[in-house]
This record gives structure tokens, sequence and C-alpha cells, in this order.
């Protein structure tokens, strides 16, 4: 997976305040956790929406991660002067390839990838290797948990895995060329448990 470019860095660092703010909204407005709750960003940016989310909702635990360690360090620097006291407790940004999570299985109760996904692939109309940063996210994400993300390419080709895998399609919204999905994990031990019997 490759790092972003130095353009990319600037654009992701410098202005996404704004952005953020719509998917502070949206993701309130849609997404429901116990106040136990663990999250996980993929491709964290500047940290600007996992400070929002911290502040703004009540979990346990907020993972913020990116590949690339100069945008961590960029996440921190920004944190920093937001959180001069120090970084909520919850809050941590770490290094972290999307392509092999360093987290157990079913360590989140949601996993955030918001235009990230399509990085995935050393180039990005080439869709090879999302399915494997897919299968990530779902392998640290728990039973009955939400598996968030954004994007402008494969957005067909993502919605589909999900949906194969079962999937339940919570809230969506388009806007201009990229769609925002919020999609709930089966409990898959509930689905191949014992049946009862009929008589």
């Amino acid at each position: 997976m490759p790092e972003m470019n130095p353009v990319a860095r600037f654009f992701v660092n410098t202005f996404t305040s704004r952005v953020n703010r719509r998917r502070y909204r949206w993701l309130a407005a849609h997404l429901r956790w116990p106040s136990t709750a663990t999250c996980l960003e993929i491709g964290c940016g500047n940290g600007d929406l996992a400070a929002r989310i911290v502040e703004g909702m009540v979990l346990s635990r907020y993972v913020a991660t990116d590949l690339d360690p100069r945008q961590v360090e960029a996440a921190r620097k920004h944190l920093a002067r937001r959180y001069p006291g120090g970084l909520p407790a919850s809050l941590e940004v770490r290094e972290a390839d999307m392509l092999q999570l360093p987290f157990p299985d079913s360590s989140f109760d949601a996993v955030l990838a918001y235009t990230v996904l399509h990085h995935a692939s050393p180039t990005h109309r080439d869709f090879t290797k999302v399915p494997t940063a897919l299968a990530e996210v779902d392998r640290v994400l728990r039973p009955r948990g939400s598996a968030v993300y954004e994007e402008f390419l494969h957005k067909e080709s993502i919605r589909n895995w999900f949906q194969e895998r079962g999937y339940a399609l919570v809230a969506a919204i388009g806007h201009w060329n990229r769609e925002t999905v919020i999609l709930a994990k089966p409990d898959r031990s509930v689905a191949s448990g014992p049946k009862k019997s009929s008589g």
C-alpha cells in the first residue's frame, strides 16, 4: 500500500475541518454504540475527525491510525495543539497498515475508513488489494459492530463485498461523486448456532 504523496498530505492536513464537521454530524445522527465502545479509524488524516468523535460521543477507546509515519506525526502535532495538556485518555494515535491490522480479532465496535480504502492497491483504480483491506475490517470488527466508510472509487464493489458477507445497510448518503455508508456486521455465531427442534 503506497504512502500519500506530499500534495495529498497537504490537502488532508489543511482542508479537512469543514468536511469533518459534516461527517461528524452525520455519524452522530446515525451511529449508535454503547458507552464502552471501542472504535478504529483507518487513515486518520490530521486527527480532526478523531477529536470530534472523542469529544462528542461517549466511548472507551478510539484508535486513530495511518500507514504513513509522516502522517501519524502530523496527526500527533495537530492533536497536541488541540490538547496542550495531553491527549484524552481514550484517544490513541499509531501507525497501522490496513492490509495487516495489528489488532486481535473482534477488537472494535466500529471501524471507520474515510476515503482511504482505494489506497489499499498500488494505484487508486486497482481493486485487487481492496478486498484484503475489507477482510481486515471484518476481522477486527465485533459481531453487530459498525463498518463505516466513505469512497469515491470502487463504491459498488465495496458495498457488494460487505453485502455478500451478510452485512446489513444501516444508513447511506451520497454527495458529489462519493458515498458514505454504515453497515452492521452480522452475528455469525447466532446465524450458525444449533437449530431448534420442531418437535
